[in-house]
């Protein structure tokens, strides 16, 4: 539930599209979701829905106090420095608030589980984030923003493209919390926030996005078998095999979504969240006798 630097400092590669597409898709074309106007309002801390938030997050409103100011959308908490103005947080609440209705069309019309807002703790100073971090110990110091619970602690980019990306993938994280019972193992977890963050920011921004133009042919040259990626339980040390772990999970979520009817997916999910192994899940979904065939059928996939 978090992402390596390197990562979010490319995270506007997300954005480039090819005109190489992977062979045929059944991938049936989806409604658009239209944004929708966002009810924003300021309320004082005692007047804070503080029922999804976590330690960690009423620690930082008790140390900084007045510091903080606060605003409140259907679904989110806002908590942004006084002194930095509402314009950064505004816009992570429009396409917070866009993404909330996307993962739950996407997930089947799934309904939260959850009667109480997210938090959403936004930095735009990068001393304040660093700092932040040292009083994490659970959290890796590479991390750039990470989502816990109901919670979201989220550092501003470098630039629009890199933020977006950033925000889009940690807010699948966020969504699928509160649509989803159980814990996604980590590759499940990572690859669905690649996916969904990717094509959820494209429609955010009104553009259609083919799905050949983000899995191409040949597109992902350094794959790590399937055996390999269901039995990693914690992101690898080294930064390359952190590159392979996101990028597998990325090609493998979307081989699910692409070549096979996309509504399985989200009961796929559910089994899988729900402690299924993927083995097993895959072939109650999707008809796999056996691990080779799916490992066969993927490699296609991506060659």
């Amino acid at each position: 539930m978090k992402r390596a630097g390197y990562l979010a400092a490319s995270a506007a590669l997300l954005l480039l599209a090819s005109p190489t597409f992977a062979a045929g898709t059944n991938a049936p074309p989806r409604a658009a979701l239209p944004n929708a106007p966002v009810t924003w309002v300021e309320v004082k801390s005692e007047d804070l829905d503080t029922r999804g938030l976590l330690p960690v997050g009423k620690e930082l409103l008790a140390e900084e106090g007045a510091k903080w100011r606060h605003a409140q959308t259907p679904h989110f908490a806002m908590h942004f420095a006084a002194a930095e103005g509402t314009n950064f947080a505004w816009k992570v609440a429009v396409q917070s608030e866009f993404f909330y209705r996307y993962i739950s069309q996407e997930l089947g019309g799934a309904q939260d589980r959850f009667p109480c807002r997210s938090h959403i703790f936004t930095f735009r100073n990068e001393t304040r984030w660093k700092k932040f971090l040292k009083t994490q110990p659970d959290v890796d110091k590479w991390s750039y923003s990470f989502a816990q619970g109901l919670c979201m602690f989220l550092q501003q980019g470098k630039n629009a493209e890199q933020q977006s990306g950033v925000l889009a993938h940690e807010m699948t994280h966020l969504m699928v919390n509160h649509f989803i019972a159980g814990h996604p193992p980590l590759w499940l977890n990572e690859g669905v926030a690649e996916y969904y963050g990717e094509f959820g920011l494209s429609e955010f921004r009104g553009v259609k996005r083919h799905p050949g133009s983000v899995f191409k042919s040949g597109g992902l040259r350094e794959p790590m078998t399937l055996e390999r990626l269901f039995a990693i339980a914690k992101y690898p040390g080294d930064e390359k095999e952190v590159h392979k772990l996101y990028t597998t999970s990325k090609y493998f979520v979307g081989f699910l979504m692409v070549k096979k009817p996309r509504e399985k997916f989200p009961g796929f999910l559910l089994d899988v969240a729900g402690g299924m192994p993927a083995v097993e899940a895959l072939k109650k979904h999707y008809d796999f006798p056996d691990p080779a065939t799916a490992q066969k059928e993927f490699a296609r996939f991506y060659h």
